[in-house]
C-alpha cells in the first residue's frame, strides 16, 4: 500500500492569474521606506498582527509580558524563560542539575498567544517549549497544548519541542517574515536562513517598491501627479479571485506545489488543499480549531456565489473592518435579516447577539481562537451526530465543558439546543449538514454498501467543492469499480480543486476512457490539475496517442517532478520521490529516496513500509524484514506493516509469527481482505476450523475477487460441507458485485442438480449486472439459450 501525502466563482474582472513580472519594480526596500508618504497606512500596518507576525524578543518586548515565577516540567525537564536587559533566555534544567540556556531571539503571533524562537544547531530556529497566553497572561506548555482532541478514536500525542515539525526554517517561516531566503543545504542538513523584514510587510502583497519610490520622488520634484505607480495595486491590478488567492496560502492547510507564488497568481496554480478527508475536520466540515480558513472558505455559499471576498470584511493588515458594528459585514446582501436580527436570531436585545456569533462561532486549539468561515447556521443536531461544535452550545453549556475543543458538553445541553433550533426553523433545519456529515462518515468508515448514494450525492447542489474533494479522496479506499465513471465526470467540474482531485483519484483506473480524460486534463488551465493528471498517467503506455497529447503529458510530467523536489528539508518530499521512482520501475533510486526521508525523520513508518516492499520485490527480504520491524516498533498495531511482516514471516517459515501479525492487522483493520484471506489459508493448513470464518470474511469483503471465494469453496468441499457452498455462491451473487465465475459456478451447480429454472435466473441476473464485463454477459446469454434449448 502506498501512502500519498474549486469552486470557480465568476467575480467581476478578468479571470486571469498569470505570474506578474516585478522586474520593472526594482528591488525590495522595506516597509520603513513606505512610511514617508503613507504614514497612516504604515501606522495601521505596523501595529497589526500582520506587521507583528514576528518581532524581536527585545528587553522592551519582554517587559510587556508577565515574568515566569517558576519553571514548568516538560518531558522530565524543567524549563523557564528568564528576562534580561537584551530580552531573555530559555533555561533547560535536567534531573541531574545540568543546565543549558538558549537565547530567545524572536516572538511569533500575538493575537492569542506568543510562541518563541531559540537557536539550535545547524542554523535551525526552534519553537520553544514554553508559550504565553496573551489574554490570561499565563505561561504554558506549548507542545502539550497542540494535542488535538479527535473524536474518531485517533489518539494524538505531544511531540518533543526539538521535533522538526516545530523548526521555524522548515515549517512556519513564510507566514511570519518577508522576502525569506531559506538557504537550506541538504548535504549538511543545515540552514543559513535570512529575510528582509520580520512580519508580513507591504511588499509581500504589492511587490518591490524601489521603482515606485523613485517615480514618486521624481513626480514630486517636477510637481506632477504620479500616474504610473510602478507598483502592484490590489484593486487596480487584481480581480477578487486573485486578491483572495494572495491571502489564502497563510490561512490554509495546504500542500505547496511550487516555491514561486506571487501576488496576482491563483491559489490552485501553486497549492493543493486539504479537505474533510483529514481528521483535523469533523465529518460535517467543522474544523478542530486550527487555522484552516481556506477549506471553510471553499464551502462558503457567499464566496461561492461570487458576492464576497476576504477584503470585504478584513483590511489588508488583517483587521476586521466592522469590529464596532459587526452586522454591517453582512450588508447589503442580507439587509432584511440584519434589520430584524432579534426575530431572525430568536434572542433578546439584551443578549446583543450578532450575525457572526451564530454563523462564525469561534473554536479553540492550542490556546488560539479562530472563527468558522463556512458561515453555516448552527446545527446542534450535527453536534449530536458527529461531535462537532455549534454556536448555540458555545454559549449555552455546562460549567465543566471545555468550550474550545468541545469536550465535556452534556448530551442534554445539545438536545436542549437542538429542540429550540428545530422549533424556530423547522424539522428540516440542519438536514443538509447532516447529509453531508453522513456521507463523509460513511466514506471514512468504508461503508461502501452506500456507494450509490455517495456517488449520487457528488452531483447534489448542496455538495460544495470541499465536500466533493473529501469524498473523491476517500473513494480511493473504495474497491468497487462502479466509482470510476462518477470520478471521471468530476473532471468536468467548474472547480479546479475538484478537477485536480478527480485526476488524482483516477490513478488506479487504467481504462481507455480515463486515460483519454487524463490526457485532456494535462492541458488544464491550472497547474494543480495538470500535475495530478501527469501523476496518474505516469506508468501508462501513451505511444498510441498523438504527438500533441504526448507533448502535453511530458510538459505536465515536468511540472509534476518539479513539485516533488521543492522542499528538500522535508521527509515527505523524499518519500514522494520514492513513490515516483517505485512507479517508474527504478527500485535503487526509490530506496535512496526512502532512506533520505528516514534520515530527516526516523519515526515515520510510511517510508519504512514502502522501502520494505521495494526491497522484497528486488529479492532483499532481510532488509525488508528489518524495516518492517522498525515500523511496528513505532506503531505496533499498524495493519499494513503487520500484514507485510506476516508475509515475510511465512516466507521464512515462521508460521506462528505469521499468524500473530495477521491477527494484529485484522484487529486494527477488520476490512483488510488480504489479511483475512491469508489467515484463513494458514488456519486451514493447520486444520483449524476458524479458517472457514476468515475465508468467508475475505470473500464477503471483496466479492469480485474470485480467488477469495473459490478458496473458501475449495476448503468447504474438502471438508464435506457442501451445503454451505450454495449459500456462499448465492451470497456473492446477491451482492451484485460477484466475479463472473461466481455466477457461472452457481448456475452450473443448479444445472447439475436439475434446478434449471434457478440456473436460468442466474444467467439472466448475470446479463443484467452493471459490473460484469461485456464478454461475461455474452457468455451468460449463450448459456441461457443453450439451457432453454435443452429443456
Amino acid at each position: 500500500m502506498a501512502f500519498k501525502i474549486t469552486f470557480w466563482v465568476c467575480f467581476l474582472g478578468a479571470l486571469s492569474g498569470e505570474a506578474l513580472d516585478f522586474t520593472d519594480q526594482g528591488e525590495y526596500v522595506g516597509s520603513s521606506d513606505c512610511k514617508v508618504c503613507h504614514e497612516r497606512f504604515y501606522d495601521l500596518w505596523s501595529t497589526s498582527h500582520h506587521g507583528k507576525a514576528m518581532q524581536a524578543f527585545s528587553g522592551a518586548f519582554a517587559r510587556t509580558l508577565e515574568p515566569m515565577t517558576e519553571a514548568l516540567e516538560i518531558g522530565g525537564l524543567q524549563f523557564i524563560i528568564e528576562f534580561n536587559a537584551s530580552g531573555g533566555v530559555l533555561r533547560e534544567t535536567h534531573p541531574d542539575g545540568t543546565e543549558k540556556t538558549y537565547p530567545v531571539l524572536h516572538a511569533l503571533g500575538g493575537k492569542n498567544v506568543y510562541f518563541f524562537l531559540v537557536p539550535l544547531d545547524q542554523g535551525k530556529l526552534q519553537t520553544a517549549p514554553l508559550a504565553y497566553n496573551v489574554h490570561t497572561r499565563i505561561w504554558y506548555n506549548s507542545t502539550r497544548s497542540m494535542i488535538r482532541h479527535f473524536n474518531n478514536g485517533i489518539v494524538d500525542e505531544a511531540i518533543d519541542w526539538t521535533d522538526r515539525q516545530l523548526t521555524f526554517n522548515a515549517a512556519c517561516h513564510d507566514c511570519h517574515v518577508s522576502q525569506l531566503r531559506k538557504n537550506y543545504d541538504p548535504e549538511s542538513d543545515s540552514y543559513t536562513t535570512t529575510w528582509n523584514e520580520a512580519g508580513i510587510n507591504c511588499e509581500v502583497c504589492h511587490g518591490p517598491a524601489e521603482a515606485h519610490i523613485k517615480a514618486a520622488q521624481e513626480a514630486e520634484a517636477k510637481g506632477e501627479e504620479l500616474t504610473d505607480l510602478k507598483l502592484l495595486t490590489f484593486h487596480g491590478d487584481l480581480n477578487a479571485t486573485q486578491r483572495d488567492s494572495t491571502c489564502a496560502p497563510c490561512h490554509a492547510k495546504m500542500t505547496p506545489l511550487t516555491r514561486d507564488f506571487t501576488p496576482g497568481e491563483l491559489f490552485f496554480d501553486h497549492y493543493d488543499l486539504i479537505s474533510y478527508e483529514d481528521s483535523d475536520f469533523y465529518p460535517d466540515g467543522r474544523d478542530l480549531g486550527e487555522n484552516y480558513t481556506q477549506t471553510g472558505w471553499m464551502a462558503n455559499p457567499c464566496a461561492n456565489s461570487g458576492q464576497l471576498e476576504c477584503i470585504h470584511c478584513h483590511t489588508s493588515s488583517g483587521r476586521f473592518r466592522f469590529a464596532s458594528e459587526p452586522n454591517k459585514a453582512c450588508l447589503p446582501c442580507h439587509e432584511k435579516r440584519v434589520d430584524h436580527i432579534l426575530e431572525h436570531s430568536h434572542h433578546a436585545a439584551i443578549d446583543n447577539v450578532t450575525c457572526v456569533d451564530c454563523h462564525m462561532p469561534k473554536t479553540a486549539q492550542a490556546h488560539m481562537h479562530r472563527s468558522d468561515h463556512t458561515f453555516r447556521p448552527p446545527s446542534p443536531a450535527a453536534s449530536l451526530a458527529f461531535g462537532s461544535p455549534n454556536a448555540c452550545n458555545l454559549c449555552h453549556h455546562n460549567p465543566e465543558a471545555i468550550t474550545g475543543d468541545f469536550l465535556g458538553h452534556k448530551k442534554e445541553d445539545l438536545e436542549w439546543a437542538n429542540e429550540h433550533v428545530l422549533d424556530w426553523h423547522g424539522n428540516d433545519s440542519g438536514a443538509e449538514l447532516l447529509e453531508l456529515g453522513g456521507m463523509i462518515l460513511a466514506c471514512r468508515n468504508g461503508e461502501w454498501k452506500k456507494l450509490p448514494q455517495i456517488l449520487t450525492y457528488l452531483d447534489h447542489p448542496a455538495c460544495d467543492p470541499a465536500a466533493k474533494v473529501a469524498i473523491l479522496r476517500l473513494l480511493n479506499h473504495c474497491p468497487y469499480p462502479d466509482k470510476w465513471a462518477a470520478i471521471r465526470q468530476q473532471l468536468n467540474s467548474k472547480s479546479e480543486w475538484v478537477r485536480a482531485t478527480a485526476a488524482s483519484s483516477l490513478q488506479n483506473d487504467e481504462s481507455i476512457d480515463s486515460t483519454q480524460k487524463l490526457l485532456e486534463a494535462t492541458t488544464d488551465k491550472f497547474r494543480t490539475v495538470r500535475i495530478h493528471a501527469a501523476a496518474s498517467l505516469l506508468t501508462r503506455n501513451l505511444t498510441h496517442y498523438t504527438e500533441k497529447e504526448q507533448k502535453a503529458f511530458e510538459d505536465a510530467h515536468s511540472e509534476y517532478w518539479n513539485s516533488l523536489v521543492i522542499w528538500p528539508d522535508r521527509w515527505a518530499t523524499h518519500y514522494n520521490q520514492g513513490l515516483y521512482f517505485d512507479r517508474m520501475g527504478k527500485p535503487k533510486k526509490a530506496i535512496e529516496a526512502y532512506n533520505k526521508s528516514l534520515e530527516l525523520r526516523e519515526d515515520v513508518i510510511q517510508p519504512m513500509i514502502n522501502a520494505s516492499m521495494t526491497h522484497a520485490r528486488t529479492g532483499n527480504s532481510t532488509n525488508a524484514y528489518e524495516l518492517l520491524q522498525r515500523a511496528i516498533h513505532i506503531e505496533p498495531k499498524n495493519p499494513t506493516a503487520n500484514f507485510n511482516l506476516a508475509l515475510l514471516e511465512a516466507e521464512f517459515g515462521r508460521i506462528k509469527e505469521c499468524e500473530i501479525h495477521l491477527r494484529t492487522a485484522l484487529e486494527a483493520d477488520p476490512q483488510m481482505a488480504q489479511a483475512a484471506y491469508n489467515l484463513g489459508i494458514l488456519l486451514q493448513q493447520k486444520n483449524d476450523p476458524e479458517g472457514f470464518q476468515w475465508l468467508k470474511s475475505a470473500a464477503a469483503l471483496v466479492p469480485e475477487n474470485w480467488n477469495n471465494l473459490s478458496s473458501y469453496i475449495f476448503f468447504l468441499n474438502q471438508a464435506g460441507r457442501t451445503v454451505e457452498i450454495e449459500a456462499a455462491l448465492k451470497g456473492s451473487v446477491a451482492s451484485d458485485r460477484a466475479a463472473p465465475e461466481a455466477y457461472f459456478t452457481l448456475a452450473g451447480y443448479y444445472q447439475h442438480k436439475g434446478r434449471f429454472n434457478e440456473a436460468l435466473e442466474i444467467y439472466k441476473k448475470a446479463k443484467r449486472s452493471k459490473h460484469l464485463p461485456p464478454e461475461a454477459k455474452l457468455y451468460a446469454e449463450q448459456m441461457e439459450q443453450q439451457l432453454r434449448a435443452s429443456m
